[in-house]
């Protein structure tokens, strides 16, 4: 398990953020300077809020995209982190492109960050999706080979209230007899892959809006958990990806989802 600094407040589950990156194939995993105690968890190791709790997933028809997954005590935790020096240097060894074939990167540096506090907040705030448990109960880790599904429901509703009364009886389309484990989250806070796939909010104010602040829309996230205790993990997943088999399933969700896009990933623990 990555080694962070601990806090006391682990009573709850807490929030989960993704940082996605690109690393390449042959690298195992980015690293950064030893002197932080733990190469592979870098300032990390003594931010407050984060939780000793790391993943790294990468997804599997894109091996090369890559996400930091962590657990923070809170959402303010997360604000905090991305306003501190210790963000700049977090992201700096997680590229958003291949910087070889990529000239969009935008380059974040120190010297960027004490000079427009408000541009490098809202630069790092585009690279972390804030989810939080739908769920408070005992749920499965998210880890090993996972099916990711963020669903978009086009207005604010009461995110609790919805997954309670509709979600939660929601069975994602499964081939009979596999076994599978479903745990389900909302957005708190949207990053580039949520633009990229319901497209881009118009901001109001000079910071990020997390979703609680923006009513233009909300975004459940559905992690199926894979067993493979019948068939190939191959077999297994392309039912669930089948578009058809989503739109007869998802008419029983109320308010309705309007749209919805699929990923696979393989997580595992950082060391």
């Amino acid at each position: 398990m990555a080694r962070t600094k601990q806090t006391a407040r682990q009573t709850t589950k807490g929030v989960i953020t993704w940082t996605r990156f690109y690393l390449p194939e042959e690298q195992e995993w980015p690293t950064w300077s030893i002197d932080y105690g733990n190469v592979y968890v870098s300032p990390l190791s003594e931010v407050q809020g984060c939780r000793g709790n790391v993943f790294l997933g990468r997804m599997v028809d894109r091996p090369e995209q890559a996400a930091y997954i962590i657990e923070w005590d809170t959402l303010e935790d997360v604000k905090a982190f991305q306003s501190s020096p210790a963000c700049v240097e977090f992201l700096r060894n997680l590229p958003e492109y291949d910087n070889d074939n990529d000239n969009s990167q935008v380059s974040i540096d120190s010297g960027l960050a004490l000079r427009h506090p408000i541009l490098d907040y809202a630069l790092s705030s585009s690279r972390f999706l804030a989810l939080h448990h739908a769920f408070e109960g005992a749920t499965p880790t998210i880890e090993g080979r996972v099916t990711f599904t963020a669903l978009l429901v086009p207005r604010k509703v009461k995110e609790w209230t919805m997954w309670n009364d509709s979600l939660k009886y929601f069975q994602a389309p499964a081939q009979c007899g596999t076994d599978q484990s479903d745990v389900w989250f909302w957005v708190l806070m949207e990053d580039h892959s949520v633009e990229e796939k319901f497209g881009k909010l118009e901001q109001t104010q000079s910071q990020p809006q997390t979703q609680e602040e923006n009513q233009a829309r909300t975004i459940f996230c559905h992690f199926c958990l894979w067993k493979h205790t019948i068939g190939t993990p191959e077999d297994e997943e392309a039912f669930p990806a089948d578009p058809q088999a989503w739109k007869e399933e998802l008419p029983q969700v109320v308010p309705p989802v309007t749209a919805w896009e699929q990923e696979r990933w393989d997580i595992r623990e950082v060391p």
